[in-house]
């Protein structure tokens, strides 16, 4: 086992001066539509070199990774996808289980000539990311798992999440309802209260572009197609090298599941974000960015010995 030891990202300066901001990019120049299996994919293509895709959890969309798409678009081909049902991609067929989600990633990048690419998942994302590297691993050359499923869950812990999912979409799963939150500050900060450490850090231009894809056709679908596969996950099983990027003050899915995790890794890392809850990727960008971005110009070191 070659798992490398736990490290914390600081707040400091930005390594990233001078990258233009996600407000001032024309995002129609970069958005594409494709069919997959009769059913339209709608993804982002920015940037050059080699490839990242960015792989969005529960109620996400690609512009969940605004904030990191213009660093991370300095140094690689960054692909961020729709998954199905969420955003402006078609709902896959009934039942939308992970591993079609899977499957449909995989043949996007296939017909974009991505592999092997870095693979990072958010949350749910993650659940896809790993059913990306047990089907087609020959396509995944990294893994970043921020704040992702894949940790290990207890059988109390899954009903917990899927319960609170299902209420939240059962309150706040209407188009309507999502539109007058991200339009009001008090609405955004008791909304995403428990979801990340300082409700501020979604601001009032984000919170337009990603708060209405919250209510999204393939919700309920994906929390159940998800409880259904998340405690068979075997990322301890990966050969590739994986980033673990974790917001500590992430309460659905906590800390703990990422250092016990990161022990039992072939070729694993975790970077621990303080103050950063569930969503590290625009709660703490400049820290997300510079962690993923150092672990993509790391040497693979897998195999080797600690």
């Amino acid at each position: 086992m070659a798992a490398r030891e736990q490290r914390t990202v600081p707040t400091g300066p930005s390594d990233h001066d001078g990258v233009e901001h996600w407000t001032t990019i024309d995002w129609s120049r970069h958005t594409r539509d494709t069919v997959i299996d009769g059913r339209r994919i709608r993804y982002v293509d920015y940037g050059s070199g080699t490839p990242i895709v960015l792989i969005h959890g529960l109620g996400g969309s690609w512009q969940t990774w605004l904030e990191n798409l213009p660093a991370l678009g300095r140094e690689h081909r960054v692909v961020a996808v729709d998954l199905g049902g969420f955003g402006l991609s078609e709902p896959l067929p009934a039942p939308a289980a992970m591993a079609t989600q899977s499957e449909r990633i995989v043949t996007l990048m296939r017909q974009l000539d991505l592999g092997p690419a870095t693979i990072v998942g958010h949350s749910m994302g993650g659940i896809v990311a790993l059913g990306i590297v047990a089907a087609e691993p020959d396509v995944v050359g990294r893994l970043v798992l921020a704040n992702a499923g894949g940790i290990p869950l207890s059988p109390g812990r899954v009903r917990i999440i899927v319960t609170g999912f299902k209420l939240f979409n059962l309150v706040f799963g209407r188009p309507g309802v999502m539109r007058a939150v991200a339009r009001r500050s008090r609405l955004r900060n008791a909304l995403f209260a428990g979801f990340i450490g300082d409700p501020r850090t979604m601001t009032a231009a984000l919170a337009a572009h990603v708060v209405p894809a919250i209510a999204a056709p393939g919700f309920v679908a994906a929390v159940i197609a998800a409880s259904e596969v998340v405690r068979t996950l075997n990322a301890e099983e990966v050969e590739c090298p994986i980033l673990l990027i974790w917001g500590a003050a992430d309460r659905i899915l906590p800390l703990a599941g990422a250092e016990l995790l990161v022990t039992q890794l072939h070729d694993g890392e975790l970077v621990v974000l303080d103050g950063v809850g569930h969503c590290p990727m625009f709660e703490a960008p400049e820290r997300f960015n510079r962690a993923l971005l150092d672990f993509t110009r790391t040497p693979d070191t897998a195999g080797a010995s600690t």
